[in-house]
């Protein structure tokens, strides 16, 4: 893993529309626990969550596709299980970004909440409480910025999850203007944390002695 203790990272969670900042306070094989910049960020957070956490490395920036694992409310941090890292210098649009997005299946009339980890031009992968078949169709419900998206999708796969199940689906017979509106969202989502993460590096440093100060503190 390449991220350190120390670090200053970008955070972003369906509960918010803008990034926001975290330190990182330790590491583990395969999980990160961080601080939030503002203490009452951390009761946005709720186990299992997705949360995707930007960083740059080697003039690479770098996005970790995150669930959240544990919350402790007494130190305000929070433990992230990494699921994948990806570049997002020169990444190709066909790869799965990760995101942290609120959706609502639509099945026989009923709205199912539900929020996806990460989406490319072929597919997503969503996380839901309602139990579905390999192979079924249904509507999903989604929002990118101030983009609105309402389509079909199969499922491919699913497995079980700590909070219910997880679903790899397909988009069902896209249109061509469906495909060109996925590939402007994905590009939007690509600067977006380009640009939060640029803005970090410029701040870095007043940031990370503010932040260390306030895990000594606490």
């Amino acid at each position: 893993m390449k991220l350190k203790v120390g670090e200053i990272v970008t955070l972003k969670h369906y509960s918010a529309k803008k990034s926001n900042r975290g330190i990182i306070s330790n590491l583990f094989d395969n999980s990160v626990v961080i601080k939030p910049e503002r203490d009452f960020l951390i009761y946005s957070f709720f186990d299992s969550d997705p949360v995707v956490i930007g960083f740059e490395s080697e003039n690479v920036v770098n996005l970790c596709e995150s669930t959240v694992k544990h919350v402790d409310y007494n130190q305000n941090t929070f433990n992230l299980t990494i699921n994948n890292i990806q570049s997002i210098t020169n990444k190709r649009l066909t790869q799965r970004f990760p995101v942290s997005l609120c959706a609502y299946i639509i099945n026989h009339n009923a709205r199912v909440f539900s929020y996806i980890r990460n989406i490319s031009l072929d597919g997503l992968s969503l996380c839901s409480k309602q139990e579905f078949k390999k192979g079924d169709i249904f509507t999903v419900n989604t929002k990118i910025e101030n983009i609105e998206l309402t389509f079909e999708a199969q499922v491919m796969w699913k497995k079980m999850s700590e909070l219910g199940f997880e679903y790899g689906l397909a988009y069902y017979m896209p249109k061509a203007e469906f495909s060109k509106t996925i590939e402007r969202c994905l590009e939007f989502l690509t600067m977006d944390q380009e640009i939060s993460i640029s803005r970090l590096k410029y701040e870095f440093e007043p940031l990370r002695r503010i932040n260390q100060k306030k895990v000594v503190m606490n």
